[in-house]
């Protein structure tokens, strides 16, 4: 073991800190440079010292849970392009292909090369399935690997390890991460009637496990790429698995082809985003199992009180007709269509019509169901037995139920019952479906049923569900593998949201930290799928409403609350959600997904999550979700690097959620962290990274002749206040105004906004006073000054538009003189 010393540690100035230190503290911050090693790339394990005054010289570990920290040196030559150098011991039968070309029809770069394995599986029986184990080989001098398993048959979830590849359940993805700094990412494809997981064995050896249904001989596919960033590894596997899983067979019917391609094409963008856009309320929690058409009524009255007028209703579980067999609610069947006679006395279609008769701000109401019926199928001696030919069928063990036959619509009807049932729903008013426990179909256990169900109830709940309700859908307990690669990747079926992992169990304390963990690492795969993540739904008046809340903004994906009616967080909601023209909405980045795929859930780090959002116009703005999954109080540093698509040569800004502080002007080269955040125990922060604009514009009353222009820098912060208010930013248009940039006085900035609340403009430099400020909506209606604040602390420009737009409405008694999305000029002098 070689032993490296720091030359020197320098004492250096306090990075940016939002969060404020206890008083018990005193930190000091402190840098130095590691020499390389001499070989082109190796790990660097280091310890640190300190020492007291007076005091004799101590190891941090013997005061702190912190072991040994790693420092790798990442390779400064070429990527090898040989698979041999990643894996020992690869199976002969495996037939390994480079790939010349990826599905862009770009080549293989020196920045990524990318594999096929295929092997052959035997033809199953009629009533049995063949396997087959290939051993794909032991990976070399790898640091650490993640892989998404799965934890249960319907949900993925992230394990993490250092030192030998070890599984305890079946994965869909495995990561190693090399002490040359490479990235070895492999990928199971399921397709084909063929279904692929990774397993471990005694030595560490990565085995591809495969299941045949067919009654022909199949190919095993598995897809490898390594690269200089986990993501851009894990990016190539999903893009060449796009391009197969394109060519495969879907087994729909030309017809049917047909019109699956009409129903992606023929879709309201808009009525789609104001489904997604939408603060919504579902049942589940909130009501529990003792679902009725009263209890439904009482609780829309009571968020009314309360101000919460939501646009979207999702009836959950217990609504349905169903018998009484079995000894849980997993094992009653469906019996009818309509509504239970004992909750809902006058049926589904009479409680709709009360719904939006005594609430008619809501657009959309939802009712779930299963994807057999119910938990435990169809009952025998129903109204829909009666109507449809149905089948025994053995499922295997999933911890669900307590039986394992059921009996189901036969896949021969899959087809009409879909049509019928749809068809009923939107005749009762329903313009939205839950469809969960979509696994069942993956999850049966002869040979003959999967082959007969998987992709037929695939085909025919999507053409069903998109055909009536138009991508206005949930997918729930559908991240099985075969789901993953015939239904959520191609991207000719439609797009909608499906769960991101399993529940919110809001009584179970240790749930609440990995149920963020868990979904923020699920992501780095749901990211590439032709879907929207949906990470469920929570509570806010709750004692992890908070950390539940931040998460779910960053998601990228829909906002459902569970509340007890009455039981709410309103100045949570407030920093959920924003005004729009008729309702609060919700401020949607992109899909938001783990930055540090490999420190495991109980590590003595902060979980990281980041998205991002673009507006037409200027660079986008990067949102970094940081949570203290741990036990501990936690502090980290932070440069800019901890933000995902920072561009190169771009300064930004640094905004904390939680206190407003905002950051000196930062860069991405910086030698010195940026940030040090500081989390207690359950505690988070949002940090968002605005991009600043320059412009050589004079600073209003400066002495500085006007031959010498002055470099003004200004970011749009968005809607303060509000956890992701940026995202409320559509468009950004810039224009200096009385002259050219030696004599411009002033800067005219445009902001398309899709909500409402306060913007906030940074502008750098800035004197004690305000700017000389007019601010116009729709280009006509001026904002009056005691709604426009400048925040000479902060440097920030505050307008009010959300107070503005109130006051206008009071004046005008109701009707709304502002036109959607709003249009906001800014001149500043």
């Amino acid at each position: 073991m070689v032993e490296y010393k720091f030359k020197r540690m320098m004492l250096i100035r306090a990075p940016f800190h939002p969060q404020r230190i206890p008083a018990t503290h005193r930190e000091c911050f402190f840098v130095g440079n590691l020499a390389r090693p001499s070989a082109l790339s190796g790990s660097v394990h280091f310890t640190v010292k300190f020492k007291k005054q007076g005091e004799e010289w101590q190891w941090i570990n013997d005061h702190s849970f912190h072991k040994d920290g790693e420092i790798i040196f990442q390779t400064l030559g070429p990527i090898p392009s040989h698979l041999s150098v990643y894996l020992q011991g690869l199976d002969s039968v495996l037939l390994v292909e480079p790939l010349v070309g990826d599905s862009t029809g770009a080549s293989t770069s020196p920045e990524r090369f990318l594999w096929t394995l295929t092997g052959p599986i035997e033809a199953g029986q009629p009533q049995q399935s063949a396997f087959r184990t290939i051993k794909l080989g032991l990976p070399k001098i790898f640091t650490r690997w993640f892989a998404l398993v799965r934890i249960s048959r319907p949900w993925l979830a992230p394990r993490q390890g250092k030192g030998q590849f070890l599984l305890s359940e079946d994965a869909a993805l495995a990561s190693f991460m090399r002490c040359d700094g490479l990235h070895l990412v492999l990928l199971a494809i399921s397709l084909d009637e063929v279904l692929t997981v990774f397993r471990s064995d005694e030595r560490g050896n990565i085995i591809v496990f495969a299941r045949n249904d067919s009654l022909m001989e199949k190919r095993i596919r598995v897809v490898a790429a390594v690269a200089k960033t986990f993501e851009a590894a894990n990016a190539a596997v999903f893009d060449h698995a796009r391009m197969i899983v394109g060519t495969a067979d879907d087994t729909l019917s030309e017809e049917q082809r047909k019109q699956m391609a009409r129903l992606i094409t023929n879709v309201d963008h808009g009525k789609l985003e104001q489904w997604h856009d939408s603060f919504t309320y579902c049942t589940w929690n909130g009501l529990g199992l003792n679902l009725d058409e009263q209890r439904i009524l009482d609780a829309l009255k009571t968020l009314e009180k309360n101000n919460l007028k939501v646009t979207n209703l999702i009836i959950d579980d217990n609504w349905q007709s169903l018998d009484s067999y079995g000894y849980s609610a997993h094992d009653r069947r469906w019996t009818d269509f309509d509504a239970n006679q004992a909750g809902f006395p006058k049926g589904l279609k009479n409680t709709v019509a009360k719904i939006r008769n005594t609430s008619p701000y809501i657009q959309h109401v939802c009712v779930w169901h299963g994807i057999f019926g119910y938990w435990g199928g169809i009952s025998p001696s129903g109204d829909v037995a009666n109507r449809y030919k149905t089948r025994q069928v053995k499922m295997q063990r999933d911890g669900f139920k307590s039986v394992t036959t059921m009996t189901v619509v036969d896949a021969e009807d899959a087809y009409r019952i879909y049509e019928d049932f749809y068809r009923f729903l939107v005749d009762a008013g329903i313009n939205s479906v839950k469809a969960d426990t979509q696994f069942f179909v993956e999850h049966l256990d002869n040979a003959e049923d999967r082959r007969c169900f998987i992709t037929t109830y695939q085909n025919a709940w999507t053409l069903a569900a998109v055909k009536y309700f138009g991508r206005k859908v949930i997918s729930s307990m559908s991240l099985a593998p075969q789901f993953i690669f015939y239904s959520h990747l191609p991207l000719n079926k439609p797009c909608y949201a499906i769960r991101n992992s399993d529940d919110f169990f809001p009584n179970e304390p240790s749930s609440h930290t990995w149920h963020i963990f868990c979904n923020a690492h699920v992501s780095v795969l749901t990211q590439h799928l032709n879907i929207l993540p949906d990470w469920d739904m929570f509570q806010t008046n709750h004692v992890w409403s908070g950390f539940h809340a931040a998460a779910r903004c960053i998601s990228g994906g829909p906002i459902y609350f569970t509340d007890e009616p009455g039981k709410h967080d309103l100045d949570l909601i407030d920093q959920m959600t924003a005004q729009a023209a008729t309702s609060r909405i919700i401020l949607r980045p992109d899909v938001g997904k783990s930055t540090q795929v490999y420190a495991g859930h109980l590590e003595p780090v902060l979980c990281k999550f980041g998205t991002y959002w673009g507006p037409e116009g200027i660079v986008g703005s990067v949102i970094l979700g940081i949570f203290n999954v741990g036990h501990h109080p936690l502090s980290e540093f932070f440069s800019l690097r901890a933000f995902s698509k920072v561009q190169p040569a771009q300064a930004y800004v640094i905004r904390a959620h939680t206190t407003g502080e905002i950051s000196r002007r930062v860069t991405l080269y910086e030698d010195t962290p940026a940030i040090l955040v500081h989390l207690p125990e359950w505690g988070y922060e949002i940090l968002t990274a605005f991009p600043l604009l320059s412009f050589p514009i004079p600073s209003s009353g400066t002495t500085t002749p006007p031959s010498i222009a002055l470099i003004t820098e200004i970011a749009i912060l968005g809607l303060l206040h509000k956890m992701t208010g940026v995202a409320a930013v559509r468009r950004v248009e810039t224009k200096l105004l009385g002259g050219n940039e030696q004599t411009a006085q002033k800067l005219m900035i445009k902001i398309a906004l899709k909500a409402l609340g306060i913007l906030g403009i940074y502008i750098h430099p800035s004197s004690s006073r305000s700017p000389r400020t007019i601010v116009q909506v729709c280009n006509n209606i001026s904002i009056p000054s005691q709604f426009i604040h400048f925040n000479a602390e902060a440097s920030v420009l505050e307008i009010d538009l959300e107070g503005a737009w109130e006051r206008d409405m009071r004046e005008n008694k109701g009707d709304d003189k502002w036109k959607w999305p709003v249009a906001v000029g800014v001149e500043l002098e």
